[in-house]
């Protein structure tokens, strides 16, 4: 099973994690990018942070710790 972040592309907030057999595809309003499990390891830890005062976390703030999410990113323009 892989895993999936959803990121909103108006806003470049991730809204969702999916875990899913098939293969996403992006949709008018969303980005489906296939990450590793180091990947949302780092995710979880920044959304800890977020959390607190409610916010989502931005796929650039995750770019900035993850250099193979920021690759990710720009593979998926």
């Amino acid at each position: 099973m892989s895993n999936y972040i959803i990121i909103h592309k108006a806003s470049n907030l991730i809204v969702k994690l999916i875990a899913s057999s098939i293969k996403l595809k992006d949709s008018m309003k969303f980005r489906a990018i296939r990450v590793s499990d180091a990947m949302l390891a780092k995710y979880d830890k920044l959304l800890k942070l977020k959390s607190r005062n409610g916010t989502l976390v931005d796929a650039g703030e995750l770019a900035t710790v993850s250099p193979a999410f920021f690759e990710l990113l720009q593979a998926h323009r």
